[in-house]
C-alpha cells in the first residue's frame, strides 16, 4: 500500500471522531462507505498515544501512522531533542528509523539524515510524514541493515548525494523477547551491536545506541567496548532511555566512562549530575548514627540508575541511611538537590504498635519503600492506609538493620 497525503474527507472524519470510543467508531463503519475506517482508527489511536510523547505531532491532522507499536517504541520529543547534542551540522544515519521522531529531530540541526526502516508500511507512512513536515534533508531507505548491505547502499548514496562518511550512526535496537521475557544483554538486542560494531566504525567514528532503562550499564559498557559516555535520561522522574556513545579508538575502561544523569522536570527544570564510576568508587559515605535530621532526600531516577550513591551524599554533605538504602538526610535545606526533598515529621519504629496506630493519625499517605522487606503495596495493605494526601511514608532500613517508617511532607 502506498501512502499519500490524507484527503480532506478523512481529515474531517478524524476530527469529528477523535474523542469517540474506538469500538463505536469501528462498529459504525458501514455508515461511512467512502472512509477508510481502518486507517482512520489507526490514526486516531496513534494521535491519542502521541499526546504524552510528541504533542506537536498529535495535534496535526495531516500525519499518517501505520501501527501503535511504533509509537510505544518511539522516543519522546524531549529525549529526541536531547540527542541533538551528539551531532551538529553533519550527516546522521538512523539505522532503526521507526516512527521517525529521532530522525526528524536530528534533521533540525544537521546537514543530512538517512533514515532506514525494514517494515514497508511503517517506512511508507513515515516517509510521507517527513514530506508533510517539510524535512527535505531526510533520505529514506526501506532496508533491514546489516554490515554487507549498508556498505553497498552507501556506495550508491555517495554517487547520488556525495555522502561517503557519517558523523554519527544512531540505533534504537529492539529488545528480543523469549518466553514472554525481555532479554537485556546487549547481545540479545536486534541488531546485535557487538556483531555490527566493527563494520559501523568503518563508516563513522561515532555510534550512539539507545537502550532499555532496565539495562545493566556496567555489563553493557564492558560487552560493547569503545564506550566513551553513558547518558541516562528521565522525564518527571521516570527513567526513559539509556544512551551509550561508542567512539573509534576509545579504549576507556568502565571506570573512566563519563556518566551523565539527567532528569527533566516540569517544576524544577533540568536536573543533571556528571561523574565517572571511578569518582563514585573513590567517594566516601557518611551514615546516620543515632537520628535522622530535619530533611530527607531521595535522588531522581537517573541518579539511582547511574549508581552514584556515595557521590550524591558527599557532594551535598548528606548522611546516607544505610549502604543499600538510597535515601539521605541533613539539617540544611538544599534548594537544588536533584530529586525529591521532604521535611521529616516523625520517625517511627516498624512494629505492631506503630501499625495499629498510624492509620488513625494518617488515614491517607503515599507509600514508598527503600531496602525494606515489603513492597509499597504490601506495606499499604498492612498499615490500612489509603493512597493520596500530602504525607509520604518511607519504609526503610538503617545501617543497624532496624526497620523504620519515616513520615514526611514533600516540599515544593
Amino acid at each position: 500500500m502506498l501512502y499519500t497525503m490524507l484527503d480532506e474527507k478523512l481529515k474531517e472524519y478524524i476530527k469529528r471522531h477523535i474523542d469517540e470510543d474506538i469500538q463505536k467508531t469501528i462498529l459504525s463503519s458501514s455508515k461511512f462507505p467512502d472512509i477508510d475506517i481502518k486507517l482512520a482508527v489507526k490514526i486516531i489511536t496513534a494521535r491519542k498515544k502521541l499526546i504524552s510523547k510528541m504533542y506537536e505531532w498529535s495535534e496535526r491532522d495531516d500525519l499518517l501512522f501505520a501501527n501503535s507499536l511504533s509509537i510505544e517504541q518511539a522516543s519522546s520529543s524531549i529525549t529526541a531533542k536531547y540527542k541533538q547534542k551528539f551531532c551538529n551540522g553533519g550527516v546522521v544515519l538512523d539505522l532503526t528509523g521507526g516512527l521517525g521522531v529521532d530522525s526528524f529531530h536530528f534533521s533540525q540541526n544537521n546537514k543530512f539524515v538517512i533514515y532506514f526502516e525494514r517494515d514497508r508500511e511503517l517506512f511508507e507512512t513515515t516517509s510521507q510524514n517527513f514530506i508533510t513536515l517539510g524535512a527535505d534533508n531526510i533520505i529514506t531507505v526501506n532496508l533491514e541493515v546489516n554490515s554487507e548491505n549498508l556498505n553497498s547502499y552507501l556506495k550508491n548514496i555517495k554517487c547520488l548525494n556525495g555522502i561517503s562518511y557519517a558523523d554519527l550512526i544512531y540505533l534504537d535496537p529492539a529488545r528480543r523477547v523469549k518466553e514472554g521475557k525481555r532479554l537485556l544483554s546487549i547481545k540479545n538486542y536486534e541488531p546485535d551491536i557487538t556483531q555490527l560494531k566493527s563494520s559501523l566504525l568503518e563508516i563513522s567514528n561515532r555510534i550512539l545506541i539507545k537502550l532499555s532503562p532496565m539495562s545493566d550499564i556496567k555489563s553493557i559498557v564492558n560487552d560493547c567496548g569503545n564506550v566513551v559516555s553513558v547518558d541516562i535520561i528521565s522525564v518527571d522522574n521516570d527513567c526513559k532511555e539509556i544512551l551509550i556513545l561508542i567512539e573509534r579508538g576509545c579504549n576507556s575502561k568502565y571506570q573512566q566512562v563519563k556518566v551523565t544523569a539527567v532528569n527533566y522536570t516540569k517544576r524544577r527544570g533540568v536536573e543533571e549530575m556528571v561523574f565517572t564510576p571511578s569518582e563514585e568508587s573513590d567517594a566516601k559515605s557518611q551514615f546516620v548514627q543515632s537520628r535522622l535530621m530535619k530533611f530527607l532526600y531521595e535522588p531522581n531516577s537517573s541518579i539511582l540508575k547511574s549508581g552514584a550513591f556515595k557521590l550524591t551524599g558527599s557532594k551535598y554533605n548528606l548522611s546516607k541511611l544505610a549502604v543499600s538504602t538510597h535515601l539521605y538526610t541533613g539539617d540544611e535545606l538544599i534548594e537544588n538537590f536533584p530529586g525529591r526533598t521532604f521535611e521529616i515529621k516523625e520517625v517511627a519504629d516498624y512494629n505492631k504498635n506503630t501499625i495499629r496506630n498510624l492509620s488513625k493519625i494518617y488515614p491517607k499517605a503515599n507509600i514508598t519503600t527503600r531496602n525494606f522487606p515489603l513492597s509499597p503495596s504490601e506495606l499499604k495493605k498492612i498499615l490500612n492506609i489509603q493512597d493520596g494526601g500530602d504525607i509520604t511514608f518511607f519504609g526503610c532500613s538503617l545501617s543497624s538493620g532496624v526497620k523504620k517508617l519515616v513520615i514526611c511532607s514533600q516540599r515544593a
